[in-house]
């Protein structure tokens, strides 16, 4: 990569070729504006100066474009985190590069808030790619198409039946799909993944952990072994655990339940949870 410094008071980075794996960008040394050329397409990261309240800004741009601006709050004197920039290739449709912006909000077990600046039918959008558990998401290339996708444990099963740390949840994927993130979890693509997964979700449903059983019963199903599954749950459950057997069936705009459910077992509430999280395919995180 050839690197040049210019006096007009930002970086610009030449790239001889896109890259086939998310490359992360560097970020201003300094409050100011650094632009990065990758063939034909811009990427403009400007900082504000600690003191001031003017956002971040990160634009895309390409010859024949409009730009589009994606603003990031910045409240001075707060502690708040960086926004992480990676140049990605996640869209087949186009001939340029995306750049995929992740942020940490703060908080435990929350939240890397995303976007993606992609160029669709020749306008830059800003695709709003939604909050996630963690502090930093980096897309994948998970099925080898050359394309990343994004991969992460599905956020709907976190506290679901037990603690945060007693059992990972399933695999969730999305992939860039003409300017959307469109859930493609169930693809024959990724059974491999599921397989592999499969045996430590079923371990822990052994060890009578009900979160575990919960993520076990769901990639049982997707792999097409759900009675099975179905009935090693049964007997494995904790059925002294009261955890998940409350939900709401209907909240108001701030939130507050208006319709509680109350599940008299944790057979009932878990078929009850998975025909909901599969009624909601696709959908966003």
């Amino acid at each position: 990569m050839r690197i040049e410094a210019f006096a007009m008071g930002f970086l610009l980075l030449a790239a001889p070729a896109l890259a086939q794996t998310p490359q992360k960008l560097p970020l201003p040394h300094m409050p100011g504006q650094q632009s990065l050329q990758f063939g034909n397409a811009n990427i403009a990261i400007t900082l504000p100066a600690p003191e001031s309240p003017a956002p971040i800004i990160v634009t895309a741009s390409a010859p024949g474009t409009r730009p589009v601006s994606l603003f990031l709050e910045h409240i001075p004197g707060a502690h708040e985190f960086a926004p992480s920039v990676s140049l990605v290739e996640m869209d087949p449709g186009n001939s340029t590069p995306e750049f995929f912006i992740s942020r940490f909000s703060g908080g435990a077990h929350c939240c890397a808030e995303i976007h993606i600046l992609d160029l669709v039918a020749g306008q830059w959008r800003i695709i709003d790619g939604g909050s996630w558990n963690g502090d930093e998401i980096i897309p994948e290339d998970a099925d080898g198409d050359g394309e990343q996708e994004i991969v992460h444990g599905d956020d709907r099963f976190l506290y679901r039946y037990s603690c945060y740390a007693c059992a990972a949840p399933p695999m969730r994927v999305f992939k860039l799909i003409q300017g959307a993130l469109a859930d493609v979890t169930l693809s024959p693509l990724y059974r491999p993944r599921d397989e592999k997964d499969l045996p430590n979700f079923q371990q822990g449903c052994a060890n009578h952990d009900n979160g575990a059983c919960a993520s076990y019963v769901a990639v049982a199903s997707r792999l097409g072994r759900h009675d099975e599954a179905w009935h090693f749950m049964l007997d494995h459950y904790d059925r002294k655990s009261d955890w998940g057997l409350k939900d709401c069936a209907l909240r108001d705009d701030k939130g507050n339940c208006l319709a509680d459910i109350q599940y008299k077992s944790y057979p009932d509430a878990l078929a009850a949870f998975l025909q909901q999280i599969d009624s909601a395919r696709p959908g966003m995180p």
